[in-house]
């Protein structure tokens, strides 16, 4: 590999770094795609640490965020942070420093998608409503409070 194709690469991975946040896992998976070798990756990568272009804890940061957008609940955000590659240890400390308030994050979620839902609900409804909040991550505690609690104007 010349240094032009280095520099290619270089390039390609601040560009990259430029538009949104990426673990060094999937700037690895990235450059191999690009035929880059594993020892020119590893430094390439290291010098990107170094100056700070990749964070791990500020990706994961912004991971969180992205999931609490789409109103996920924890487990949905645990197992995507699993297939990311995310240390569990760096997720959980993260999410504690964040100081999510998941019922609110529950409620949200159940707000948005049925909000035209009023009175006594059938156990149909009840039954798609709770497939709907459980595949968003949420657990049946945090299920209840959301169907219990009035809409807000969130």
């Amino acid at each position: 590999m010349d240094d032009k194709e280095k520099q290619k690469l270089k390039n390609y991975v601040l560009w990259l770094l430029s538009r949104q946040e990426y673990s060094r896992r999937d700037l690895t998976f990235k450059l191999q795609q690009k035929g880059a070798s594993a020892d020119f990756i590893a430094s390439l990568l290291d010098w990107c640490e170094h100056h700070s272009f990749i964070d791990e804890k500020r990706y994961c940061e912004s991971f969180i965020r992205r999931h609490l957008a789409k109103l996920h609940g924890l487990k949905r955000i645990q197992a995507e942070a699993a297939g990311k590659g995310i240390e569990r240890t760096l997720l959980e400390t993260t999410l504690d420093e964040m100081e999510i308030d998941w019922y609110q994050q529950a409620q949200a979620a159940y707000n948005r998608k049925f909000s035209g839902i009023t009175g006594n609900l059938e156990f149909k409804e009840k039954a798609k409503i709770l497939r709907y909040l459980m595949y968003r991550g949420f657990n049946h505690e945090q299920i209840e409070f959301a169907m219990q609690t009035e809409p807000s104007d969130e």
